[in-house]
C-alpha cells in the first residue's frame, strides 16, 4: 500500500510508547520519525519536512510544552497533538494556548489516535483565514511623524504643544531609537518659527578637533588651512532652531563656548574678537545620564542647567506597547510604496509576537524589522517572515547533570532508530546481547 504524503514526528521518552505509536501510524500508512527528547526532535524538525507533531508533555529535561512553543513560532504550519499520562485541565489549556490543536490522555485507543490524527491532517488541507488589523490604521494618532495613542505619547505631544512657540532651551533625554530628533523637528515645524532653518548637528559624529569650528565658524587665518571666513552651524540656524544631538559627547572646550552662547545669546567665531548676536532656539538631546556625568565631572553643571530649561523624555517602546500596532501599520504604508507592495496584509499573530519583544533598539529597531518583513513577504506578513531572534527561542537544558543510565538509554534509542528498530543489529553495534539490550531499555 502506498504511503501517505504526510510525515509525522513522534516525541516521547518512553521507548515502548514510541514503538506503539509508530506501529499504529504505520498501519495508517504514515511515514514517521521518532525522537526520545526535545533536542533530538528539534534536530529532526530542522532537517526534515514534518506535517504533524505528536509529543508527550511530561519528559525529563526539557518538557513537551517548550517544544510546542518552539514549533508554533518556528514551524507554524505543523499540526500539533499532545499526549500525556498526567492529565489536568491546566496542562490541557496551557498546551492549547501554546499552539497544540488536540489533546489525548494516556491510555488511549487506536481509534482515538486515528480520529485525532485524521482531524489534524485534514487541517493541513484547509485554507487558513488570515486576520488582519489594517482597519486600525485609520485611528492611529500621527503628530508630525510621532505615531501612537498611548498615555506617554499623549503627554509628549502636550509638552511639544506647550514649548513650540517660544525659544526656551529644550533638553530631550531618552534611549537610542526613541525618536529624539523627531521630537525636536516636531517642536520646530509645528511652531511659530517653522519657516526658518532647522539645523541638526550630531556632536558624536564630528571629530572633537573639528566640532568647535563646525559649530561656531572661523575667521580667515584662524588656523592652518583657514583660507576664508566661514560661518558655523549656529550662524546657519539664526532665526530658527539648532538641534545638538549626542550633546554628552562634546568636549569641555565646546561645552564652555556653548555655555556662553546660551548665556549671552551671541557667538564668536574662532579667530575673531567680534561676537555675533543670534536669535535662535537650542534643542539638545542625549541618551546618556547627564546628571551622572555632572557628578563625575565629565559634563559642566552650569551648562546642564542652562540646557535643562524644559526637559522632555522620549519613552522607550517597551513602556508603550499599545503603540506597536499603529507604528507597524505606519511603516508598512511607508515602505509598501517604496517596494511597490500596495496590497500587503499582516496577521494578528505577528502583532502578538511583536508586542512580546522588549525592543532594546526601540522604534528604530521596530522600523527595521517591519522593513525586513515587507521585503521577505509575498502578500501577507506572517510568522515565517518574522526574524528568527524575535520568535520563541530553542529551549536549552542548562548545566543539567543526568544519570549515566539516562544517557545510556538515549544513545541506545538513537542506535535503534538508525537501524530501523532492528534489535539484533543494534545489539551487535553496541556489543551487547539482546537480553542486556532489553534490560537497558526498561
Amino acid at each position: 500500500m502506498k504511503l501517505k504524503k504526510e510525515n509525522i514526528l513522534i516525541v516521547d521518552d518512553n521507548f515502548d510508547m514510541l514503538e506503539l505509536l509508530q506501529r499504529s501510524l504505520k498501519a495508517q500508512n504514515f511515514h514517521t520519525y521518532r525522537a526520545s527528547s526535545v533536542s533530538e526532535a528539534i534536530d529532526i524538525l530542522k532537517n526534515s519536512t514534518i506535517d504533524l507533531l505528536i509529543t508527550d508533555l511530561q519528559m525529563p529535561g526539557i518538557n513537551g510544552m517548550e517544544l510546542i512553543k518552539y514549533v508554533e513560532e518556528h514551524f507554524p504550519d505543523i499540526q500539533k497533538l499532545v499526549i500525556t499520562g498526567f492529565p489536568s485541565v491546566d496542562s490541557a489549556l496551557d498546551a492549547v494556548k501554546a499552539g497544540a490543536v488536540d489533546y489525548l490522555v494516556k491510555p488511549f485507543t487506536n481509534d482515538e489516535l486515528k480520529k485525532a490524527v485524521q482531524n489534524l491532517i485534514s487541517n493541513l488541507h484547509k485554507n487558513k483565514k488570515l486576520e488582519t488589523a489594517q482597519n486600525d490604521s485609520s485611528s492611529a494618532a500621527n503628530y508630525a511623524g510621532i505615531v501612537g495613542q498611548s498615555a506617554q505619547i499623549t503627554y509628549l505631544v502636550d509638552l511639544i504643544e506647550r514649548v513650540k512657540n517660544n525659544r526656551a532651551t529644550v533638553l530631550i533625554e531618552g534611549e537610542s531609537g526613541t525618536g529624539k530628533e523627531l521630537v525636536a523637528r516636531a517642536i520646530h515645524y509645528k511652531g511659530a518659527y517653522a519657516a526658518n532653518p532647522f539645523i541638526a548637528v550630531n556632536c558624536g559624529a564630528i571629530p572633537e578637533n573639528l566640532l568647535e569650528s563646525e559649530l561656531f565658524g572661523y575667521a580667515k587665518g584662524a588656523f592652518t588651512g583657514a583660507l576664508e571666513t566661514r560661518s558655523g552651524f549656529f550662524q546657519a540656524a539664526d532665526g530658527g532652531t539648532i538641534f545638538l544631538d549626542e550633546i554628552g559627547t562634546a568636549s569641555h572646550s565646546v561645552q564652555t563656548r556653548l555655555l556662553r552662547v546660551l548665556q549671552e545669546k551671541e557667538v564668536t567665531m574662532i579667530g575673531s574678537q567680534k561676537p555675533q548676536k543670534l536669535a535662535l532656539r537650542v534643542i539638545a538631546a542625549t541618551n546618556n545620564d547627564l546628571q551622572k556625568m555632572v557628578q563625575n565631572g565629565s559634563f559642566r553643571e552650569d551648562l546642564f542647567y542652562r540646557l535643562n530649561v524644559v526637559n522632555i523624555e522620549t519613552p522607550p517602546l517597551r513602556e508603550r506597547k499599545e503603540d506597536i500596532v499603529p507604528l507597524v501599520l505606519t511603516f508598512i504604508k511607508k515602505y509598501s510604496v517604496e517596494y511597490d507592495k500596495h496590497t500587503v496584509t499582516i496577521t494578528d499573530q505577528v502583532f502578538e509576537i511583536l508586542k512580546r519583544h522588549s525592543w532594546p533598539g526601540n522604534v528604530r529597531e521596530l522600523e527595521n524589522v517591519v522593513q525586513r518583513m515587507l521585503i521577505m513577504c509575498e502578500e501577507t506578513i506572517d510568522i515565517v517572515t518574522i526574524p528568527e531572534y524575535l520568535r520563541y527561542p530553542k529551549p536549552l537544558q542548562h548545566d543539567e547533570l543526568l544519570p549515566l543510565k539516562t544517557i545510556e538509554k538515549d544513545y541506545i534509542l538513537k542506535v535503534l532508530q538508525q537501524v530501523d528498530n532492528n534489535k539484533t543489529k543494534a545489539a551487535e553495534i553496541l556489543q551487547i546481547d539482546r537480553k542486556t539490550l532489553r534490560q537497558k531499555l526498561l
